[in-house]
């Protein structure tokens, strides 16, 4: 979605929705429900297909562009699981998914002035703040670059100092461009991008190892769109290079207990970039855990909730990530494993403090169980 785009540019995609309720639920023949919004008000105007006829309405100034369409468009949590399951809207241009579109109706709020409180906090902070690249390390002995987000990457780091990949390090200072982007606030974006990317330039033959799947997506599947010069990176998620020095004997488990895990996807690793086997295979590879599936996984897997950031319904956020924990609850195991920082967070968030150990980052748990 280019970032001039209007909500005019998508009226036509819009009008294609055959409200069939494809972007609420998953896989057949269980067809659980994964649209957050859905799941917790099952009616057409709170889904993917509910925000394509929102916009329908403000085009054809049936209702007004004010404060509670703006808490609305954040209140969307962002999972991809209506573009995973609905193909229809991205055949028509721009040839964008649902939740672009919605993003693009974020952008809108944001022209507008009308960012929910929530937001606003951090649209202050990018504006102070800024977004910059920070290059660390001995690059010229480096075969691979750990692109790392603002969250913390010491367990990452160690490991690939296990498994003896020479690595530096790019770190992202401020606010990281996925975050800008998802918020809406394109017109910061820009410009970040562009220097981003000369940055990124001329280390584009090696390797780039990122933690965070956001940031991933963000960079695999939104900088050809965004930067008329660019050209494909070898991208690879921490846990794909994990599984693979577990595979060829560079990184080896320790036996520290029995324990059974149960395994969260990350809507921006799996559906955004498909990386589903990876973490797994890294989990199979440890002794003494056994990995116990909850009923919604891989691709028919349920948000964490982190993305909500309106205020329509509120508590949407802290009760789509409740309604996960009983999921993971339901399993028996005793502790949630996921690959995605902000997943953590929003589990963690919402559980009594007593309890919040039992949500572990995959590179964490992988490197307190390696030698």
């Amino acid at each position: 979605m280019k970032l001039t785009a209007k909500l005019d540019d998508v009226q036509a995609a819009a009008a294609r929705c055959l409200r069939d309720g494809r972007c609420t639920y998953g896989s057949w023949p269980e067809n659980r429900t994964l649209c957050p919004l859905y799941q917790h008000n099952p009616s057409f105007t709170f889904s993917g297909g509910g925000y394509l006829f929102l916009i329908l309405a403000l085009q054809d100034k049936k209702i007004d562009f004010g404060a509670s369409v703006a808490e609305f468009a954040f209140s969307c949590a962002g999972c991809l699981a209506c573009d995973a399951n609905c193909n229809l809207i991205r055949c028509y241009q721009p040839y964008a998914g649902i939740t672009d579109i919605i993003r693009l109706l974020r952008s809108e709020a944001v022209r507008r002035g009308l960012v929910p409180a929530g937001a606003r906090k951090v649209q202050e902070q990018v504006k102070s703040r800024g977004h910059a690249l920070e290059l660390t390390g001995k690059v010229a002995k480096a075969n691979s670059i750990l692109f790392a987000g603002p969250e913390t990457d010491g367990a990452a780091i160690k490991l690939l100092e296990k498994i003896g990949r020479p690595s530096a390090r790019l770190a992202e200072k401020g606010y990281s461009l996925s975050t800008i982007y998802e918020l809406g606030f394109w017109e910061e974006l820009g410009p970040f991008v562009e220097a981003a990317w000369a940055k990124m330039k001329p280390l584009k033959d090696k390797d780039f190892i990122f933690v965070s799947p956001h940031l991933q997506d963000f960079i695999v599947n939104r900088f050809p769109e965004l930067l008329p010069d660019y050209t494909p990176v070898n991208a690879r998620h921490i846990s794909q290079v994990l599984a693979g020095a577990f595979r060829d004997g560079r990184l080896k488990s320790k036996n520290t207990g029995n324990v059974k895990v149960s395994y969260h996807d990350p809507c921006y690793l799996g559906r955004g970039l498909k990386i589903y086997d990876a973490p797994r295979d890294v989990l199979a590879a440890l002794e003494g855990v056994e990995l116990v599936e909850m009923a919604r996984n891989r691709e028919d897997s349920f948000c964490c909730g982190a993305g909500v950031m309106g205020d329509y319904i509120p508590g949407l956020s802290e009760d789509t990530a409740r309604e996960r924990l009983k999921e993971f609850e339901a399993t028996g195991a005793e502790l949630l494993v996921t690959a995605c920082a902000r997943c953590r967070e929003a589990f963690r968030r919402v559980m009594p403090a007593r309890e919040r150990q039992r949500v572990r980052d995959l590179t964490e748990f992988v490197e307190e169980r390696t030698q």
